[in-house]
């Protein structure tokens, strides 16, 4: 049986294919026609199979499976047989034949399954944790680190929630997160992602906002349907920052920054008319956003940040860019330390310490921080707004970006706790709108409660966790871990309606009448930074550029944890205690029996098994 498509991926590849070992004597491929409707519309009890054949209807759109129907004759009690399908997609019928034959015979399936349980055991083993809590083992051992896999290789590309078959393409802010979440175990496949991404950088420094990974043709998004709008988002160049010096501090692969890699441009025979190190890639994100001020000495929206739903008239200014262009700062403060780039170092020290300051002049609404300013300086997350008086990214990034004062630091988050907080996790801003306002933009579009207005939009939710635990508040931190974590919505199913070891995108928030339903699972960004939040601020067990820093903040009522983890050519066996009951704090650290000072452990980098042993008090 073929299938001819019209491919989204690989222009190329024409024809799909599904068969079997067995021959064939009919075939189905539309799941109604196999069904059937009525009393015979299952799985137990197929209309199809009541006749001698299938229907050999070959669909081309719809509801589509692929049934294959064999005539083996008769079987004694206790006979076998052994079927192998394969469904694969190539450019022809003759290119695809020798893998439709090398697959039939049962030893190369074999071998073949054997080859991918060996991948899965590597993948999973070079980091395994083991804590008073089942629920968060399973997700950060296994079905976390599988999701971020997925994500890594398919950004939003095939998900059906976002916006069909392939349309979206690889998005540059997506995966510069994603790939956050594979780092520390392939390395060299975030490398090359790595590369790709600057491969859509402008010369400027800005970024496309998404790209077709074969043709690495660039797209502006959803800007050209503004016309009247800016034509660029104004996060999406900075991720790259915060990816590649995770990048470095997990490998110690510091000759990366010296590789070449040309912008997006090109010429009339569509060659890049320009060419830049990596290092000089993350100079050049930075400088657009350090000219890209407002009337407060705050970064620009652009079309949008990262979220793609409020759009602004230009003119608008963002703090979450003003919180991760902060955050890229610092990043880049540490890195030029240990380089030896003071003149570097002095000159981004200077840029924090005056986008620290506007900040912190411009944007405290009392009990909370803004959101945004709008092109006249009104401010959008305040308690002076109707709707959208507070949002989330504005209570959490000003800690994650070490902008917020300790006092209000605390008061914020709390004012998160109190106004955007419910046990199926924390809401996106708090109130809803109520009916389209073009000014807010898409935001304003969906109903109360639900995505980002007013939803519990799942990817928000691990940078709370994060800047709790950089409180050293590790009960709150694990309080919001837990309450989105799929593995604990076992006995939810029925009102959560999604994978039980899957990251949604989002939930139905409070606001709305389906409160608790979750939707659009698997490709989302909430994948790589739960598995960030889970291992590197709860666990503790952070990359540097001299070694991994630990530094747990875990809840009080925790007698400690375990951990296995590769780095750097070594694999470390950690094992915290916590005697006194603390969220936070190292008391000493041994490292193969000898206490050394300060709590990050060397690069060993000998191939050898190394034991840590961490007293927190």
């Amino acid at each position: 049986l073929t299938l001819i498509q019209y491919a989204f991926m690989r222009r190329d590849t024409h024809v799909n294919y599904f068969t079997s070992n067995y021959p064939i004597s009919s075939f189905e491929t539309d799941r109604k026609r196999f069904l059937g409707d009525n009393e015979y519309g299952t799985w137990a009890k197929p209309l199809s199979l009541m006749n001698e054949e299938l229907g050999n209807y070959e669909a081309h759109r719809g509801d589509n499976i692929g049934a294959l129907m064999h005539h083996l004759g008769k079987m004694k009690n206790g006979d076998s047989k052994t079927f192998i399908t394969q469904l694969g997609q190539e450019q022809s019928y003759e290119v695809a034949r020798p893998s439709i034959e090398k697959y039939r015979d049962e030893q190369n399936v074999e071998k073949a399954f054997n080859e991918l349980k060996s991948f899965w055991d590597t993948f999973l083993s070079k980091m395994q944790v083991e804590t008073p809590d089942p629920n968060l083992n399973s997700m950060l051992n296994i079905h976390n680190p599988h999701q971020c896999y997925i994500t890594k290789n398919w950004s939003r590309y095939l998900s059906y929630y976002q916006l069909g078959l392939g349309t979206r393409g690889i998005g540059f802010r997506d995966s510069s997160q994603d790939v956050m979440g594979v780092i520390d175990r392939i390395p060299e496949e975030a490398k090359e992602l790595l590369r790709k991404l600057m491969m859509v950088q402008k010369r400027n420094g800005s970024a496309m906002h998404s790209f077709n990974p074969l043709t690495m043709e660039g797209s502006s998004g959803e800007t050209k349907d503004w016309p009247d709008r800016p034509q660029y988002y104004g996060d999406d160049h900075l991720w790259i920052v915060l990816a590649v010096t995770a990048y470095l501090k997990e490998t110690g692969d510091f000759d990366f920054l010296k590789e070449e890699i040309p912008y997006y441009e090109k010429d009339k025979d569509g060659q890049p008319v320009e060419s830049g190190t990596v290092f000089e890639h993350l100079r050049r994100a930075l400088h657009f956003t350090k000219n890209d001020m407002g009337i407060h000495g705050l970064p620009h929206l652009g079309f949008a940040d990262w979220n793609d739903t409020v759009n602004l008239p230009t003119g608008a200014e963002s703090l979450f860019n003003a919180h991760l262009y902060g955050k890229d700062l610092l990043e880049m403060i540490e890195l030029c330390c240990f380089l030896g780039e003071k003149n570097l170092v002095k000159e981004y020290r200077e840029e924090y310490e005056m986008l620290k300051k506007a900040f912190n002049e411009t944007c405290w609404d009392g009990e909370w921080f803004v959101r945004y300013f709008d092109a006249d300086g009104t401010p959008l997350g305040s308690h002076t707004n109707e709707y959208g008086k507070i949002y989330i990214n504005a209570q959490s990034w000003p800690v994650v970006s070490g902008m917020a004062p300790r006092d209000k630091a605390e008061k914020a988050l709390d004012s998160l706790n109190r106004l955007l907080n419910t046990p199926k996790g924390i809401k996106l801003s708090w109130p809803g709108f109520n009916g389209y306002d073009r000014a807010k933009g898409g935001i304003t579009s969906y109903p109360p409660g639900a995505k980002e207005n007013g939803g519990i939009f799942l990817h928000t939710n691990p940078w709370v966790v994060i800047a709790e635990t950089i409180l050293g508040r590790g009960d709150r931190a694990y309080e919001y871990y837990n309450q989105i974590n799929p593995a604990a919505k076992n006995d939810l199913i029925d009102e959560y309606e999604c994978e039980p070891y899957v990251y949604a995108q989002n939930i139905l928030g409070d606001e709305h009448p389906q409160f608790g339903l979750a939707r659009n699972s698997w490709l989302s960004g909430t994948a790589s930074w739960m598995y960030q939040a889970g291992t590197k601020y709860i666990l503790g067990i952070r990359p540097t550029y001299n070694g991994l820093e630990i530094d747990p903040c875990i809840p009080k009522k925790w007698n400690g944890f375990k951990v296995s983890r590769e780095f750097r050519n070594a694999i470390y066996h950690i094992q915290v205690k916590n005697p006194s009951h603390v969220n936070r704090g190292v008391l000493s650290i041994k490292v193969d029996g000898k206490e050394i000072k300060g709590n990050v452990v060397p690069v060993f980098g000998d191939g050898k098994n190394h034991d840590v042993e961490i007293i927190m008090g």
